[in-house]
């Protein structure tokens, strides 16, 4: 079997399909900048891909195109419905989730603490809290004993109702569907957004970007969020940009803190701004430039899993994961 890979390389990957090979010689790990062939060549002889890009296109020439291991869970840049047509299987990997859970929860913390406005007060001298007379009420706030809504309940919503509940927090999850049980950590689980938007103190997004699920928290919803905290670790576009903008600007939303985002750097502009408005400009709002899934542990346990879907898909024909065209997950 012939694999591609098209994906970011590093130490670590040669040093998992090194192993890989020794239990699976008949695979072949083809490498484009190491190969005399050109891309649009080695993609017509490709069983497989490692990565998680390709276009309408590519997937024209890739003729023997059978799967696509995505080292990552989102899937949402790939053209679904002409893998769909063409049956090549899509394997995203999960192995991240519980770091991506860390880091929400770091943001949501970081956000109630006023850690990054006292940090940068107090670089100047300006001083919070008792010394200087502040009221209670201008201090931080405890993340303990509040209701928590998740929305999307995979690998990174189940973790991180895993660590908030030793915080005694009350934990709820939106499914679709009924499930006639209470899963683990769980507190309470709702069917209709708008009442778990509701009943819940502080939101987490983890939702993947589907048509579904764009802009599900629209301006509307926004503007009936009063005295919410709104965490986003899922895709910038699950939120209304510009609702977003003005709901923190109305004083509507008490805080938001977020992980993914409206624009990104490319080839050609790596200096870009993350929104078309400037909502870096309230002190309730923490960024971060979309590096949840992106750390040496995160990393490693995204690769860790694309290399167990190999084998699983060498040893029995199908993958540990595999995507549902329609729904992009």
């Amino acid at each position: 079997m012939k694999l591609l890979f098209l994906h970011k390389h590093n130490s670590y990957w040669d040093k998992k399909i090194n192993e890989l090979k020794k239990h699976f010689s008949e695979i072949e790990i083809i490498f484009p900048g190491k190969h005399k062939k050109t891309k649009e060549e080695l993609l017509e002889i490709a069983d497989g891909i490692i990565g998680g890009f390709i276009t309408e296109k590519e997937l024209e020439i890739a003729k023997n195109l059978k799967i696509i291991f995505v080292p990552f869970a989102g899937v949402e840049q790939l053209p679904m419905q002409k893998l769909k047509e063409k049956k090549v299987i899509i394997s995203n990997a999960h192995g991240n989730g519980k770091y991506v859970a860390e880091r929400a929860v770091a943001l949501a913390l970081t956000l109630l603490g006023k850690i990054v406005p006292f940090h940068n007060d107090l670089k100047k001298g300006i001083w919070h809290g008792f010394t200087v007379g502040e009221s209670i009420f201008d201090s931080w706030t405890s993340i303990q004993g509040m209701n928590i809504g998740i929305l999307g309940f995979g690998s990174i919503g189940q973790n991180i109702a895993k660590f908030l509940k030793n915080f005694d927090t009350h934990i709820y999850i939106l499914k679709n569907k009924k499930i006639d049980y209470l899963p683990k950590n769980v507190d309470k689980v709702y069917y209709d957004i708008d009442k778990i938007l509701n009943d819940s103190e502080m939101i987490f997004l983890t939702l993947p970007l589907t048509e579904k699920t764009y802009e599900i928290i629209d301006e509307k919803r926004l503007m009936k969020m009063k005295g919410k905290y709104l965490i986003n670790v899922g895709r910038g576009r699950l939120i209304h940009e510009e609702g977003l903008y003005r709901a923190i600007q109305k004083n509507i939303l008490k805080g938001v803190a977020l992980d993914v985002w409206f624009n990104y750097p490319t080839t050609n502009n790596k200096n870009i701004m993350p929104s078309r408005f400037p909502i870096w400009e309230f002190n309730n709002v923490v960024l971060s430039p979309h590096v949840g899934g992106y750390s040496y542990h995160a990393t490693t346990a995204g690769i860790d899993y694309t290399i167990e879907n190999i084998k699983n898909y060498l040893k029995f024909g199908v993958p540990l994961s595999i995507v549902d065209y329609d729904k992009k997950y």
